[in-house]
């Protein structure tokens, strides 16, 4: 991940620089596919936005002449936070090799914490190629006050990457429309809060998702 969006255009220029870098390493190491974030910041969108565009004008020349394919996620505090408009905009750079991570720890950041999660998967549609799979708690929920944070107003974006069941996605939604639209694309599981059980984390998650997907 590297700063490509950042309203900063001396980090935007170093991004560009090491995007470049990652893109020669990624040849040397015949890996055919990276995944990213948009980064940016998601109080100052628009200039974030038009920095990212700027970046890509510069990049997808490298990745074409290399052939790296290019998955890109919507992360919390990014300048693009939300499913359908994140959509929006890889559809808009019109190439076939660049597609849709969905994060189901991030759900209820993408639809304001509706988690709609079968209408933002079909939304994304042909677009969707990779999942990173962890749960998480909707931050909107109970008035706003799921968190509380002190000082009141400090800025913060909180979100959990746990183990499934110990958050609030709806995973029969999430599984079940994976297997409707025939999701063929690479499926990740990303918990980070249990560092101090991880094989029992890990085969739990191993085996809930090979359940519910190579039916």
């Amino acid at each position: 991940m590297y700063h490509w969006a950042a309203a900063d255009e001396g980090l935007r220029v170093a991004a560009v620089r090491n995007w470049k870098r990652a893109i020669q390493i990624a040849v040397e190491m015949d890996c055919e596919l990276v995944n990213t974030e948009f980064t940016g910041q998601s109080d100052n969108p628009l200039v974030c936005e038009n920095q990212f565009m700027r970046s890509m004008d510069e990049l997808i020349p490298e990745f074409e002449r290399e052939g790296i394919k290019l998955d890109i996620q919507a992360h919390p505090y990014d300048f693009c936070e939300r499913n359908n408009e994140s959509v929006d905009i890889i559809r808009g750079l019109d190439r076939d090799w660049i597609n849709y991570l969905y994060a189901a720890p991030h759900t209820f950041f993408y639809d304001d914490g509706v988690g709609d999660i079968a209408s933002m998967l079909k939304y994304a549609g042909s677009k969707l190629s990779h999942l990173i799979i962890a749960d998480t708690y909707n931050h909107k929920a109970s008035s706003g006050l799921r968190y509380i944070v002190n000082p009141p107003g400090v800025v913060a974006t909180v979100h959990q990457h746990l183990d499934i069941g110990q958050g609030e996605v709806n995973w029969d939604a999430f599984f079940g429309t994976l297997r409707e639209i025939e999701f063929d694309g690479i499926a990740t599981v990303s918990v980070f809060a249990w560092e101090d059980r991880p094989d029992e984390s890990n085969r739990m998650m191993l085996e809930r998702v090979k359940s519910e997907l190579c039916r």
